[in-house]
């Protein structure tokens, strides 16, 4: 096995046992509350890092696995594109959002897994073997696209229930205002990130489709 490969096969594995972890916790924490499987799963969807999450996992093992599903985008630029959102996971949640909660045992591992291990190992696994010839810099703005429709789906999910998934998305607390603006300066921060993306794969190795 390529050193590719058994690298993707880690990472899909880290981030599988990690979402299986969160899982469990948020089904203790839902059936504490007197909620079921089925909300308990509504509320696991509700989340950026896990749908990040399974995107890594479900890009890995296409990567190790193969061949790359023709209906998914250019892998130079599928991989790019989930590295950069995968960093801004572990990003948000060390500045802003670990301090809000202490998981502990178990839990705790599941936690760094998906917020610490994943984003390092996948931002790595890009840099050392992505394809990265066919970046132009206007993907910067091709990779707005993904975080932007979970924007639109988290808001709509909070109008229908009340319940949102990150505090700087909360309109219940901040109004609509104060959350547009959190999500202008995020999708800056991304967007900025992406040309650093573009320009760095210049000159790190081109990778292997």
């Amino acid at each position: 096995m390529s050193a590719e490969r058994g690298l993707a096969g880690f990472i899909a594995a880290i981030a599988l046992l990690s979402l299986a972890g969160q899982g469990h916790m948020l089904l203790g924490l839902v059936a504490a509350k007197g909620g079921h499987a089925g909300h308990a799963l509504w509320v696991f969807l509700g989340f950026y890092t896990i749908l990040t999450n399974l995107l890594v996992t479900a890009c890995c093992l296409a990567r190790l696995i193969g061949p790359w599903p023709a209906f998914w985008p250019e892998p130079g630029r599928a991989l790019a594109g989930l590295a950069l959102q995968i960093g801004l996971v572990g990003l948000v949640y060390h500045l802003l959002l670990s301090d809000l909660w202490a998981p502990a045992g178990l839990h705790f591992w599941a936690d760094q897994g998906v917020h610490t291990a994943v984003p390092l190992l996948f931002v790595a696994y890009w840099a050392l073997f992505a394809p990265k010839a066919a970046l132009v810099w206007r993907d910067s703005l091709r990779w707005l696209l993904y975080p932007a429709g979970y924007f639109v789906y988290a808001l709509v999910r909070g109008a229908a229930d009340g319940w949102y998934p990150y505090p700087f998305l909360d309109v219940g607390r901040l109004g609509y205002g104060p959350v547009l603006a959190n999500g202008l300066g995020i999708a800056v921060i991304l967007f900025a990130a992406g040309l650093g993306m573009v320009a760095v794969s210049r000159v790190l190795p081109a990778g292997q489709r």
